[in-house]
């Protein structure tokens, strides 16, 4: 298998809304209302000139998995991926992250995420991924020192 991060251009723009207009990701989102075409443009070009923010796509064998996003601010990041529907359940969670945090080495010093906490997936993916758990009410944050 050749897993590697691409940076995300405009031509990905509808596969991640797709992505994130499935019924589980608008779940496990903090936004859970379906996104029209329009205001995802809007918010993707706006994103991709951003100096800020670094947005990739995970690609396995040609095939597009998945997509993760951090925003940047005084060398913290804070993370928000999503995988394809079709590819869940087959570990690629813990590898964009895995891979995110070897792309931003030097970048950033610490890697955060926020995390509902009905979705139990991501919340094993940064566990896993030796990030550090502070459980809320309702949100559960995790951090890692890179």
């Amino acid at each position: 298998m050749s897993m590697n991060l691409k940076k995300a251009t405009i031509n990905d723009a509808r596969d991640i809304l797709d992505w994130r207009n499935d019924k589980d990701t608008r779940e496990n989102s903090f936004s859970n209302e379906i996104i029209d075409y329009e205001s995802h443009i809007k918010w993707f070009e706006k994103k991709l000139s951003d100096n800020n923010c670094r947005m990739f796509i995970l690609i396995d064998n040609n095939e597009k998995i998945g997509q993760i996003r951090v925003d940047i601010n005084n060398k913290i990041g804070e993370i928000s991926y999503m995988i394809s529907p079709k590819y869940r359940g087959k570990g690629y969670g813990s590898k964009i992250v895995d891979l995110i945090e070897k792309e931003l080495i030097g970048e950033v010093k610490v890697l955060t995420a926020l995390v509902k906490s009905t979705n139990k997936s991501s919340q094993k993916i940064f566990l896993k991924n030796e990030y550090v758990e502070f459980d809320g009410q309702t949100v559960k944050s995790y951090i890692k020192i890179i």
